[in-house]
């Protein structure tokens, strides 16, 4: 397996990112789920195996309302469900102003209120800001201790995440769209993250992110995978020590139809991801909502 991820990322002069990284991500996993149903095992324990009973969860709010009575509802229902890590996405930029900053401020202010000092909040700008933008926003709520703020900027601007986290007591974290190790050696080199987040099917696959999670054990830096997608993540932390890889995301509202068609999709209770216990991924498809199926062949 390691010889053909190799032979796939040689194939092609652009295959160290975008849609051929992804394409090899997709080959890593099938390989991974075809070992683990041949020796009738989980594919955590083909990685070393369990290393905690349950994995813990943070809720990651993309989608619910901001509005500021809404937004404090839904925080304080998630602490009682369990959470002790929220992730919230704040939706204004540089382009909107004075007033959008304010609005920015306000709602960390307006969670924290909610939730009290014993809940972790984290906030996610989706590369919609500049160091600038970032560093004023930072100042204003360090008082609220967030627990990161995430994708402050593009992935590209490395010297703009390590400026931020020179800048502020906030953690900075990004990585869903970094992409393998090499850029991620990169970005801790420069301390330029406190929370690395790549994505198994983005970076490289399984294989690729045991390596990522080395690597940023070297800088006592967490590996906390981007959660679009949950099965290759959760088999991927359940293998690592608690210290590398301490929690998943889960996307709460995406995650309601995202596995549809499963018998047994991945879902949290209080907070906590039970171990798989099927053989490979565990992913068994549901006949019953499938109303047709096509083998297509590639000639």
């Amino acid at each position: 397996q390691e010889k053909l991820w190799d032979q796939l990322y040689r194939s092609n002069r652009h295959a160290r990112r975008g849609f051929f990284l992804m394409a090899i991500s997709a080959v890593d996993h099938a390989l991974w789920d075809l070992r683990g149903r041949y020796f009738k095992t989980p594919v955590y324990r083909l990685l070393g195996g369990p290393t905690r009973q349950s994995i813990e969860a943070y809720a990651s709010c993309l989608g619910y309302s901001l509005e500021p009575d809404k937004a404090q509802m839904r925080a304080a229902q998630l602490k009682l469900e369990g959470y002790r890590y929220q992730k919230w996405f704040l939706a204004y930029g540089p382009g909107d102003g004075p007033e959008g900053l304010r609005k920015n401020v306000d709602l960390v202010r307006l969670l924290r209120e909610a939730v009290g000092d014993d809940t972790e909040l984290m906030f996610d700008v989706y590369s919609g800001w500049d160091l600038t933008y970032a560093l004023d926003w930072a100042k204003r709520v360090e008082r609220f201790r967030p627990r990161w703020i995430e994708e402050a900027t593009q992935a590209e601007k490395i010297d703009s995440f390590a400026q931020l986290r020179k800048g502020t007591s906030i953690p900075v974290a990004s990585g869903e769209h970094i992409q393998g190790r090499w850029e991620v050696y990169d970005y801790l080199k420069a301390g330029a993250l406190s929370v690395v987040q790549c994505d198994p099917e983005w970076c490289g696959g399984t294989t690729e992110l045991l390596k990522i999670c080395t690597i940023a054990s070297l800088f006592d830096v967490p590996v906390i995978p981007h959660g679009h997608s949950l099965h290759a993540a959760l088999h991927l932390i359940a293998s690592q020590s608690p210290a590398v890889c301490p929690l998943a995301e889960y996307l709460i509202l995406k995650m309601r139809s995202y596995y549809h068609f499963e018998k047994a999709p991945p879902v949290p209770t209080q907070a906590h991801f039970a171990l798989p216990s099927g053989p490979g991924y565990g992913i068994e498809f549901d006949e019953t909502k499938i109303e047709k199926q096509e083998l297509v062949r590639w000639n």
